[in-house]
């Protein structure tokens, strides 16, 4: 009897959000062909603010890597509404030397997927994930409270 591997799949439309210290939530709506789900997960990043924010996409990107690596995918496309961090991750230009760790981070664990692939996202994608997630930032930041 011939074995043949078995690949589970999995598309993910991925919105975050993050505070100035790098408390971030990353949102994910996760379908996989025979469901939808949608899950939430924090992360933490050092906050580099003269680099717009890409070191919490990579950061959101990572812990969703990382969350799908934990149940079992091997193949993954992410879509988020981040150009800069979509560029970034497809090698389509330089990292700025700030970035370094955090792109390497991501690259790995991308990297231990079969196929993994990051893509722009259409804002209807993405928008209420990125709304879900500004929202939980805003109720954990210490001035909401």
């Amino acid at each position: 009897m011939q074995q043949s591997s078995r690949h589970r799949s999995a598309d993910v439309a991925l919105g975050y959000a993050a505070d100035h210290s790098g408390h971030g939530i990353a949102y994910a709506a996760i379908g996989t062909g025979t469901g939808r789900t949608v899950v939430r997960l924090p992360f933490g990043v050092p906050a580099l603010p003269a680099l717009d924010g890409r070191e919490q996409g990579y950061a959101a990107v990572a812990t969703v890597g990382g969350y799908l690596r934990a149940r079992g995918f091997t193949r993954v496309r992410i879509r988020l509404a981040e150009d800069a961090v979509v560029d970034d991750l497809n090698a389509r230009r330089s990292v700025p030397p700030g970035l370094t760790m955090e792109y390497v981070k991501t690259r790995c664990i991308l990297h231990g997927f079969a196929a993994a692939r990051v893509e722009r996202a259409e804002p209807i994608e993405t928008r209420d994930l990125e709304t879900r997630a500004r929202a939980d930032v805003a109720l954990q930041s210490p001035a909401a409270a």
